[in-house]
């Protein structure tokens, strides 16, 4: 299955190690200036060694304490520290982005010192820290990954596909877009529609780790035979 992700099976890195070592070696081309970007923090910098030296693995502790670092970054350039959700053991910031007229310059600024301090001291780790859990094989296409996360989490059959799961995606992308709701779809207007259970917790994990939503895969009909 080719994919704008890439073949299917391929990978980002052939280990965890590897790929933790991949982030450290092109922070130092930033810091050499080889590279346009922004440095990670002696902080994170400090949290991927210790996680290369233990296989690639970030700890429980480093990972809770680069969120730490990140929401601390906020408060030094002088906001309120972020909120943050948590989806199952896993973190994501909360941050209001709804416009306000005349707020659009402080927005901005908003967003580019959140971004700014997310590279700097959380970024890498918590990505890291997702695909221990949720892509250990480190699949390219999210789809993969999603799936290879249901499976060991025992939340599909046995028999359950990335092409399957892409599928589901784009009828339900179709039928909900048909509905012109204008709006985001709840989980309970997911139910009958995939293969696993949208209210659960793991799911919901596997999904955000792999950076999969339900509107991310381009459908393309003739190509998925989505209608049989």
């Amino acid at each position: 299955m080719d994919s704008d992700n890439g073949v299917e099976g391929q990978r980002i890195a052939s280990s965890m190690s590897d790929h933790v070592q991949l982030l450290l070696d092109l922070n130092q081309k930033n810091l050499d200036g080889q590279m346009d970007g922004t440095p990670m923090s002696e902080h994170q910098v400090a949290i991927l060694k210790r996680a290369l030296a233990a296989g690639g693995r970030v700890s429980r502790a480093d990972y809770e304490q680069a969120w730490a670092s990140y929401r601390q970054c906020i408060v030094d350039k002088g906001y309120a520290a972020p909120p943050v959700m948590k989806v199952g053991e896993f973190y994501q910031a909360q941050w209001s982005m709804a416009s306000v007229e005349g707020q659009e310059a402080r927005e901005e600024k908003l967003r580019e010192d959140d971004m700014a301090c997310g590279k700097s001291e959380m970024l890498n780790v918590n990505e890291v820290y997702q695909r221990q859990h949720s892509n250990p094989a480190l699949y390219r296409n999210p789809s993969e990954g999603v799936v290879d996360c249901l499976h060991r989490n025992n939340l599909v059959k046995a028999s359950y596909t990335a092409k399957e799961y892409d599928e589901e995606n784009c009828r339900f992308d179709k039928y909900w877009n048909d509905r012109r709701m204008g709006r985001a779809p709840t989980i309970a207007e997911t139910h009958g529609h995939f293969s696993f259970d949208y209210s659960d917790v793991d799911a919901a994990t596997c999904l955000a780790n792999n950076h999969e939503a339900m509107d991310v895969q381009e459908c393309k009909p003739p190509e998925w035979k989505l209608f049989g």
